[in-house]
């Protein structure tokens, strides 16, 4: 994390911070590209505490909860 930080002139705290977010769920990450998030959503919420599991991630950012079946973000695995 450092390394990489240095070499983008970030901080190793913001890195990780960025980092956070890619554990965000898809559908989550699917609304925040179509501008469809909550319009209270900021960065600062996405990568301060961020859940693991992604119904805790929706209720904690303010998204509806949904039924997500794997199939739905990976073509590869059977329903």
């Amino acid at each position: 994390m450092r390394s990489l930080a240095r070499e983008t002139g970030l901080t190793p705290h913001y890195v990780r911070n960025v980092f956070a977010c890619a554990f965000l769920a898809p559908d989550i990450v699917e609304a925040i590209l179509e501008g469809r998030q909550p319009l209270t959503l900021k960065f600062e919420h996405l990568y301060k505490n961020v859940p693991r599991g992604w119904a805790e991630q929706r209720e904690q950012f303010g998204f509806r909860k949904i039924r997500v079946k794997p199939s739905q973000f990976c073509n590869n695995i059977p329903d």
